[in-house]
């Protein structure tokens, strides 16, 4: 049975901000569909489960380095009997269950075990850092901890020194003093009559997921099976030819965790890497067959000039999925021009908290270049003033604001007042217009504005124009402290592979597309790396600190 929601109604808040919400509707809201059907139990792993079984010897995931293949019947198969193993463990509701291993094939289908048993799933990241790692742990507290080995080995006396990890299990054999999975699992148990727990779907947390940290340390994020399920809806995928997708990223993010549950309830094939560099994206391309490809913007950028590129066989690539950050205009249709066969490029535009808050998948006029798409279904948005806080109209710059059945149940240990606003609406902290039509633009986040002799300099905007420069690959842009001007706009590039390029001509460049006030007037330094978190997304703390 499916439900219509209301999802202008719909709320996880306390009752007054559920009130004030539809008391306070302004003619500036952008709504995306409000009508969504959902399944009445509201239960995220039941969800997934009814349509797994409708698949048997298709191909769900494979490992692109080597090929390794799981079946959606070996897949459920492995699901399911984790589940029953964990039961008897103990796991059921209101345990919290915490699941550190590199990517591999196992990884998605624990984590569909733990949300069987009606516990919470959370995820913690192998390149996340000691402190960082001490820092999940310590604000979700889980109860049990499933890891592979190489976790194991690598972060072992941390997770020893935590009191409220009861039972230690790996994914993997020989592991001293720590349960294996195999051990527990001792017979199969028969997909069709098993059951996920019963759960409330509009309380009950399926997921604690973690914010990017890039202002801080990250927050976890309390997402409940409704927000799972609205976060896992495929309809905007549902084109027959996008048969397999590649994934770039980690399962330990929501963009990436959400778009693999998305292809799983099509019954569609993941491809996956542990390597995400370009070389392994374009063999996994050629290789795999890979229709749609959800990938970072320096990764299209690459695309845009590479000549290597043009040595493997692209022509399966239909769809290119970036997210992250805005791709300029030239961009994309460089990367079109050079392979004709790719029908678009999309951008994303979402977060934690709350999903996909647009999609250009969702665009009623066809995709607009430099767009991040119309609002998804769900969702309602708008736009307000960073200062008086009045909700804009199109055209307007400011903050980017939601609110939705699909946004989390809360931050951990963060009262909602830190993040609302007095009509319930999450401020996103995201700089951003819509336009006549109700397309969304990104500006910028709104912390990185820089300002220079009282001009607003978005470094979003001088990023991509220096990726424009053919000698560049990466470009981040800060503000270096400069007295009474405040700061100079300053960027750090990394070049191009066998191409020369000088801070000169890199200055000269820039200054000749932008105006006075916006000049790379702090300079150009050449660096190695772009330093980048787990999601793809530039820290350019890092940069300033570099500046020193």
């Amino acid at each position: 049975m499916l439900a219509n929601l209301r999802c202008d109604e719909l709320s996880l808040q306390a009752s007054v901000i559920r009130l004030s919400s539809r008391m306070m509707n302004d003619d500036f809201y952008v709504y995306g569909d409000q009508n969504v059907q959902v399944p009445a139990h509201l239960n995220f792993g039941k969800f997934i489960l009814d349509r797994l079984r409708l698949k048997k010897d298709e191909i769900a995931l494979e490992l692109g380095e080597t090929r390794e293949k799981l079946t959606y019947k070996e897949f459920t198969q492995y699901a399911v009997n984790m589940s029953a193993a964990l039961t008897k463990l103990g796991v059921g509701p209101g345990d919290i269950v915490a699941v550190g291993s590199e990517k591999r094939n196992e990884f998605v289908p624990t984590v569909l075990a733990i949300v069987f048993t009606g516990a919470t799933y959370t995820p913690y990241d192998l390149k996340s850092g000691r402190a960082v790692l001490k820092h999940k742990i310590s604000i979700t507290q889980p109860k049990y901890f499933i890891c592979s080995s190489f976790f194991w080995q690598t972060y072992s006396d941390i997770l020893l020194s935590f009191d409220c990890i009861e039972k230690f299990i790996t994914l993997d054999d020989g592991v001293d003093s720590v349960i294996s999975i195999r051990t527990l699992v001792t017979n199969d148990v028969d997909i069709n009559k098993f059951e996920p727990m019963q759960v409330q779907g509009q309380v009950d947390i399926a997921f604690i997921l973690y914010s990017s940290g890039t202002t801080g340390m990250p927050k976890g994020v309390q997402l409940t099976h409704l927000n799972c399920i609205l976060n896992s809806l495929p309809d905007d995928f549902s084109d027959e030819s996008l048969q397999t997708a590649f994934l770039f990223g980690e399962w330990y993010h929501n963009y990436d965790t959400f778009m693999t549950y998305k292809f799983l309830a099509l019954g569609r094939k993941i491809v996956y890497v542990n390597e995400a560099e370009p070389q392994t994206f374009l063999k996994s391309v050629q290789d795999c067959g890979v229709n749609i490809a959800f990938i970072v913007p320096s990764f299209v950028c690459y695309l845009s000039k590479a000549m290597e590129a043009e040595k493997y066989d692209l022509d399966s690539l239909k769809i290119i999925y970036s997210r992250s950050s805005p791709l300029h205009n030239k961009t994309i249709q460089r990367v079109k021009t050079r392979f004709p066969k790719l029908k678009n490029i999309l951008q994303g535009y979402g977060m934690t908290e709350a999903g996909e808050l647009t999609s250009e998948s969702w665009g009623t006029k066809g995709c607009k270049a430099g767009s991040v798409g119309m609002a998804s279904p769900g969702i309602t948005l708008k736009v307000a003033d960073p200062e008086t806080r009045k909700t804009l109209g199109p055209n307007q710059t400011g903050e980017i604001c939601l609110r939705g059945p699909v946004f989390m149940k809360g931050y951990i240990g963060v009262p909602p007042s830190k993040y609302l606003d007095e009509q319930g609406f999450f401020k996103t902290g995201d700089l951003g217009y819509y336009d006549d039509d109700k397309y969304f633009f990104i500006v910028e986040r709104l912390k990185e504005i820089l300002v220079y002799d009282g001009y607003k300099v978005a470094p979003l905007e001088l990023e991509t124009i220096l990726q424009l420069h053919p000698g560049v690959r990466e470009a981040g842009v800060v503000g270096k402290p400069a007295g009474v001007f405040g700061e100079e706009p300053t960027a750090f590039v990394v070049k191009q592979p066998g191409v020369e390029v000088t801070e000169k001509e890199l200055i000269d460049y820039v200054a000749t597309e932008v105006p006075p006030y916006m000049q790379l007037r702090g300079g150009v330094k050449f660096i190695q790396e772009m330093p980048r978190n787990p999601r793809g997304k530039l820290m350019r703390q890092h940069l300033r600190e570099m500046l020193n």
